[in-house]
This record gives C-alpha cells, sequence and structure tokens, in this order.
C-alpha cells in the first residue's frame, strides 16, 4: 500500500514538472472542471475504480495512468522485497557482490528509492520524450553511493577502473548514435541516462544492460507496427529512456542470467 501512495505521488511529479504548478502546496483537482479533488477520490488504485474513471463533479474521463503507476510503484515495492526476503537469503548480511553487512530496511528503502527516481526519469520521458535533469541528478546520487559503495568493498582499483571505463563506452556508443543520426534515433539525454545507468550497475552487469535495452526496444518497436501500423509508422519517435530503465532493472534483479558475459 505504501508503494501505491508513493505512486500517488509520482503522479503529480510527472504530470506538474514544468508546468507551473506546485507539487506540495496545490491540493489535486479535476484536470476539466478544476474542482478540488476530496480524500475519497485520492484512494490510491480503489479510487480510480470507485469513481469508475470518472470525475464525479462533471464527467470527464481520468487517465488510466493514475492507477497504472500507482499499481506499477506498488508491484516495484514488492519486487524489491521478494529479492531480497526469497531470492537472496543472505543478503541481510551481504550484498550481491560480497560487501560488509547492511541494514535490511535500509537496503529496502535505498533501492526503492533509487528505481523510484529512475521510474520518474523513465515516465517522463515516455510521456514527454525528453530526459528530465532534476529527475536524472537524483537518480545519479543513488548511482553514485551504490558505485562508491561497491568500489569501496571489492577493494580493488581495477574495479573502479573498469566500472567508469565500461560506463564511458557504453555513454559514447550511444552519443554517436545520437550524432549520426541527427537525433532520430536516439535522444541527446539518453547518453547521459546511459552513464549513469551503466555506473549504477557496474561492468559487466552494464553490458547486459547495453543488450537487453535494444532488444526489448526492438522488440516493442516491432509489436507496434504490427499491432498499431496505423499509429506508429517507421518515423515515429518512440523515447529510448524507459527501455534502458527497464534492462537496467532486470540487469539487477536477474544479474545470474547474464554470468555468459564473464
Amino acid at each position: 500500500m505504501l508503494g501505491a501512495i508513493c505512486g500517488s505521488f509520482f503522479n503529480v511529479l510527472i504530470l506538474r514538472k514544468n508546468t507551473g504548478e506546485s507539487v506540495v502546496w496545490e491540493g489535486s483537482r479535476c484536470l476539466s472542471c478544476s474542482h478540488k479533488l476530496s480524500f475519497l477520490d485520492l484512494i490510491p488504485i480503489f479510487g480510480y475504480f470507485i469513481l469508475r474513471g470518472k470525475c464525479r463533479y462533471c464527467g470527464s474521463k481520468f487517465s488510466a495512468q493514475y492507477p497504472l503507476v500507482e499499481v506499477f510503484i506498488a508491484l516495484l515495492a514488492l519486487a524489491i522485497y521478494l529479492k531480497f526476503r526469497v531470492f537472496s537469503p543472505y543478503a541481510v548480511s551481504f550484498t550481491p557482490y560480497g560487501l560488509r553487512l547492511m541494514a535490511y530496511g535500509g537496503r529496502l528503502l535505498f533501492y526503492f528509492s533509487a528505481f523510484s527516481a529512475l521510474f520518474l526519469v523513465a515516465a517522463y520521458d515516455f510521456r514527454r520524450k525528453i530526459i528530465d535533469s532534476h529527475f536524472l541528478y537524483v537518480f545519479l546520487a543513488f548511482s553514485a553511493i551504490e558505485a562508491v559503495w561497491r568500489w569501496r568493498l571489492l577493494a580493488g582499483m581495477e574495479y573502479v577502473v573498469q566500472d567508469i571505463v565500461s560506463a564511458f563506452i557504453i555513454a559514447l556508443f550511444f552519443y554517436l548514435v545520437w550524432f549520426f543520426s541527427g537525433g532520430r534515433w536516439m535522444g541527446r539525454g539518453d547518453t547521459d541516462l546511459a552513464f549513469v545507468a551503466s555506473l549504477f550497475l557496474g561492468f559487466p552487469l552494464n553490458i547486459g544492460m547495453l543488450l537487453l535495452s535494444f532488444w526489448i526496444g526492438g522488440l516493442t518497436g516491432i509489436l507496434l507496427l504490427l499491432f498499431r501500423g496505423n499509429k506508429y509508422g517507421l518515423k515515429s519517435e518512440i523515447p529510448f529512456g524507459p527501455f534502458l530503465a527497464a534492462a537496467l532493472f532486470i540487469a539487477w534483479y536477474f544479474g545470474g542470467l547474464f554470468s555468459f558475459l564473464w
């Protein structure tokens, strides 16, 4: 339920970012009639279905984004909990890299916060087709903490070098794709996201993320052309940020699947 509540707040961030509206001081309202919504209207997930997806005051439809984001963030919180609770029984004592003890609750909070920031980057990119720098800076902070903690406890300069070099190489690849395509195949912000995401995972998981992001992007493009060909043509702009974010999470969550890389 806490994940759904966070998802409700993230909806506000995504919709009001760069619009001039306050995220904190202005209450939620219907975008059609501007009537302020009551507490019962704003119950995460259930409020949307109680109202049948419509404003009780003017009858206009609410976007399905509201319950979808709330459900997604709730599932994200559950998935992170299950990773450490079920899939890694020793995670209470050790990190995946064999690092020193971290508090169980602290680990959950850290990774939930990190992937929430990543979600905001991807969701904003999906909606506005641009990587928002403020959301990216927040995720960069978590990536830096994750990387420094990993380097500190692996206690080897070679790990620092290979993580940083691989992150720069991956970012350079994205930059070259953006440069030579004139921005048609890739956005400039994807270069920054690729570097930050690569730093979060470290080598060689960031290589797996790179491969997986293009697999997911290619498959999504094919499915869109097959099932929604009239709306999505070959010249349609499909933001790449969500594919990078999905690939990062999968590589982090199922890191063992990429063991062939090392």
